[in-house]
This record gives C-alpha cells, sequence and structure tokens, in this order.
C-alpha cells in the first residue's frame, strides 16, 4: 500500500473549510462582544481607541514563531480584526458619548453680496440671482478674508474642470481659512463641465445633501493611506474624488483632499468622520452639499 496521502476532493476540502468559517463565525462574535465592553470603558474614561504602538505589539506577539509561507498572510488578518474592532468601538463611543464635536446648522447663508476671483466670475455668474451684488477679488487670500470680515456673504468659485483637474487655490483656501462649501453646482461653458461652489464661513448641512468634502494627512507610517481608505470602504461610503498636495510648510507632507456621497447627519456617517479625526494627523470638514 503506497505511503502517500491520497488526495481529497475538492468537495472534501470544502467541508472543513465551511467548519473552519463557522468556528471563525463564533470567535468573531465573541470578540466584538468583547470589543463592545472596551467601547464601554473607554467611552467612560475618555480613553482613545486607537493606540498604534500597543496595535504593533499585539501584533509582534502574535505573529511570533508563524510560518513564514503565511506570515504576511495571517500578519493581514491581525490588522483586519483590529481595524474592524476598532470601526465599531467608534459608533458605540458615539452612541455613549457623543464626542464628535461637529454640529452643522440646517440654514445655509442668505446671499446678498458674494465675492469672486476676476478671472472667475463668468463661470460663476449663471449660479447667481440677478438681485446679488458681485464683487471681484484678485486672490483667493482676499477673497477669504472678505468673507471672514463680513464684507462678502460667501466665496463663489470654480472648484474643479471635471476630467480635467482640480482648483489648487481653492482647496488651499480651505484648508488655511475657516470657510465651508455650502453649495455646489454642475455647469457648462465652452464644452467644459465645471463644478461651481459658494463657500461661507459657516458649516451647513440638511438631509438633501449628498456630498462630503474632507482634507486629512496621513499619519507617517506605512500603509497608513491604504487603511485609511479601507476605512472609507468599511461604512460602504463612495469615495467620489481625491486628490492629494503638498504641504507648503513641511518637506514630503501631502493634504488629501476627498468627496465622500454621504450626509454628514447620518449616524454611521459621523462614526467615521469621527474615526477618521481620531486616526489622521490632521483632519478637516470642508463642507457638505448636494450634488
Amino acid at each position: 500500500m503506497s505511503n502517500e496521502k491520497k488526495e481529497r476532493e475538492l468537495s472534501e476540502v470544502r467541508v472543513d473549510i465551511d467548519r473552519v468559517d463557522a468556528g471563525i463565525r463564533t470567535l468573531f462574535r465573541e470578540r466584538m462582544a468583547l470589543a463592545d465592553e472596551v467601547a464601554r470603558i473607554k467611552a467612560k474614561t475618555a480613553d482613545e481607541i486607537f493606540k498604534p504602538d500597543r496595535e504593533q505589539a499585539i501584533i509582534a506577539r502574535l505573529t511570533e514563531n508563524t510560518d513564514p509561507s503565511i506570515l504576511k498572510e495571517y500578519t493581514a488578518v491581525i490588522r483586519r480584526i483590529m481595524e474592524i474592532s476598532r470601526k465599531y468601538q467608534y459608533g458605540r463611543t458615539l452612541e455613549l458619548r457623543d464626542c464628535l464635536e461637529l454640529e452643522p446648522s440646517p440654514v445655509l447663508p442668505e446671499l446678498k453680496t458674494v465675492i469672486c476671483l476676476d478671472e472667475e466670475r463668468e463661470f460663476c455668474s449663471p449660479v447667481l440671482d440677478e438681485a446679488v451684488t458681485v464683487i471681484n477679488a484678485e486672490h483667493y487670500a482676499a477673497a477669504a478674508e472678505a468673507v471672514l470680515s463680513g464684507a462678502a456673504d460667501a466665496c463663489v468659485s470654480v472648484m474643479e474642470d471635471i476630467g480635467i483637474g482640480v482648483n489648487d487655490g481653492l482647496h488651499r483656501m480651505l484648508v488655511e481659512y475657516p470657510l465651508y462649501i455650502n453649495s455646489c453646482r454642475v455647469l457648462e461653458k465652452g464644452g467644459v463641465r465645471r463644478k461651481i461652489v459658494s463657500c461661507s464661513p459657516k458649516l451647513t448641512a440638511v438631509p438633501q445633501d449628498n456630498r462630503i468634502k474632507l482634507m486629512f494627512v496621513c499619519p507617517n507610517r506605512s500603509g497608513s493611506l491604504a487603511s485609511i481608505l479601507s476605512m472609507i470602504a468599511d461604512y460602504g461610503v463612495n469615495l467620489t474624488e481625491i486628490h492629494s498636495k503638498p504641504d507648503r510648510h513641511r518637506d514630503w507632507n501631502y493634504y488629501f483632499m476627498v468627496e465622500l456621497g454621504a450626509n454628514i447627519l447620518e449616524k454611521e456617517i459621523r462614526a467615521l468622520l469621527f474615526q477618521l479625526k481620531s486616526e489622521t494627523s490632521e483632519f478637516r470638514v470642508l463642507g457638505s452639499y448636494r450634488l
């Protein structure tokens, strides 16, 4: 009789896979119950949910003496379990203690006077009521200062030439000044479609909004951007736009500008924003609007 192990049929292997998967599900339920306990304790103590150093120490301990042929895969599994556990804890923490500190106004600003850059006025004028007074600005800093001083109710500008490029000047203004996008319309002129936005000093949000504009800076560690993008996907949110621009004050540092197909008022989305705020080096909501 041959000493060689008989190769099993695929159907037999699948039976064992189903058995193992059932065991994983049972252990996962237990793991999430423990995550709930952690969330309750941390909600009382205001302790941080994400502790990178502790997670690295746990990964090192759990992967010690692991077969090298599956080391990377096993490490990835551990990381994902931790990421999903954190996602759950952020949502539970907000239920137990509303600590997001993000309360948009439901009232859109009344526009009587707006400011536009000289070269953008012809593109922006179709979105403005005839009764609105339009003043010109030479650059975005002047436009922002006019709005913040009360000389204008909002800055109206081209945010993006769709399919061509984004407006870095406007995005830089939104990062450097406390202004927020309140509305966005897509207009076509000369065969180019453009996103025309209105920005004011007040963050607003209504149930009809379906876009959120954000800025974040990734922590300086391997895989941080991938982790953030995976986080957004875990919430079932569509990433409708992403681009980066260099930080003028720090070398090798980039701001990421993203647009999410979501509403800032929804419970799950607030948990996502809480997690993004907690797990990025810098974070800011740049606006809420309907597109």
